[in-house]
């Protein structure tokens, strides 16, 4: 008898072949220029935010290149609950108070537990003005958001946004809770870094996802050969990128699947990103030990770099096959 699979396992399915599906029917495409703008923001805004936090630009820079880039990314990026955060404490708290304390409390937590100190401290920071009568007690949600968006700023990989939405399905899922907002978006950081980990999903594929996840999606075998499929018409075409793509949720699919590591290498390879190609070597020979095709791979790319010492460790390995097939 099998182990049911958890409400996070039943999502992460979910959310696989939603992004099979995605991918397949070309979704990603339509996001192409969002997603340039909104890399090019990013960038921007992290340098911004550098220079905030050392003192060099105030807040009033800081807001003012939030905004350009709200503009500039058709509304997408800052969300509009941070624009509109940042321009309610702008407006209504003192400069100097709300500086200081954007200084303190955006700086990038060390862990969860420190941010969620920091949330606390946030929560509690707008509770008091809101005492003072200077914003309304519900700007808290949307100073709380403000926090991530720019911990998210100085590492995007590390701390998501809050994306509403997404937000309200992990609660639905009962993954985030509800009614303790520091804690519920601690438990959102944790739900987006583990699903983006189970899926291969990207840095904003999560949100796009949605609208998908309730309709019917195609078997997850059906899935993990259109990788496969989809992986070697890539490579053969040299289009690395998108063989990297395809070899990431293969690999969501299936953790140890040879055909993604392969897909991998040849990306890599291609790309002229030789170290992590041989990494992804190195990898496939552990997973297939007897495999002579992998150890040829790894031994190619360590002669290519003329890597000696590795280069001899591994014939010394790949003799050591072929005495024992010979000797069989």
């Amino acid at each position: 008898m099998g182990w049911a699979m958890s409400p996070e396992e039943v999502l992460a399915d979910r959310f696989r072949r939603a992004l099979y599906v995605h991918l397949t029917e070309g979704r990603d495409l339509d996001h192409e220029d969002e997603d340039r703008a909104v890399s090019a923001s990013l960038s921007h805004l992290g340098r911004t935010m550098a220079e905030f936090l050392g003192g060099k630009v105030n807040l009033a820079t800081l807001k003012y290149r939030m905004d350009n880039a709200f503009v500039e990314t058709g509304c997408s990026f800052p969300p509009r609950e941070v624009v509109d955060a940042m321009r309610e404490v702008v407006l209504n708290i003192d400069v100097d108070e709300i500086s200081g304390l954007l200084r303190e409390l955006s700086n990038m937590p060390e862990d969860l537990p420190d941010a969620k100190g920091r949330l606390l401290d946030a929560e509690e920071f707008i509770a008091r003005q809101a005492s003072r009568g200077t914003v309304e007690r519900s700007l808290a949600d949307e100073f709380l958001a403000l926090m991530l968006f720019l911990w998210h700023l100085q590492a995007p990989g590390m701390w998501p946004m809050r994306h509403g939405p997404l937000m309200r399905r992990l609660q639905d899922e009962g993954l985030v809770g509800r009614g303790d907002p520091p804690q519920d978006l601690v438990d959102h950081i944790m739900a987006v870094r583990r699903l983006e980990e189970l899926t291969g999903a990207g840095r904003y594929d999560l949100g796009r996802l949605l609208p998908l996840l309730d309709d019917e999606l195609p078997p997850e075998e059906e899935c993990v050969q259109g990788c496969i499929g989809r992986i070697k018409a890539l490579v053969e075409a040299g289009s690395w990128d998108l063989a990297l793509r395809w070899s990431d949720l293969l690999m969501a699919f299936r953790p140890r699947s040879a055909d993604a590591l392969y897909g991998r290498i040849a990306a890599y390879e291609g790309k002229g990103l030789h170290m992590m190609a041989t990494a992804e070597a190195e990898t496939l020979v552990e997973l297939l030990p007897e495999d002579l095709t992998a150890h040829r791979r790894l031994l190619a790319l360590y002669k290519e770099k003329r890597m000696v010492p590795d280069y001899n460790r591994e014939v010394r390995r790949f003799k050591a096959i072929m005495d024992a097939r010979r000797g069989a």
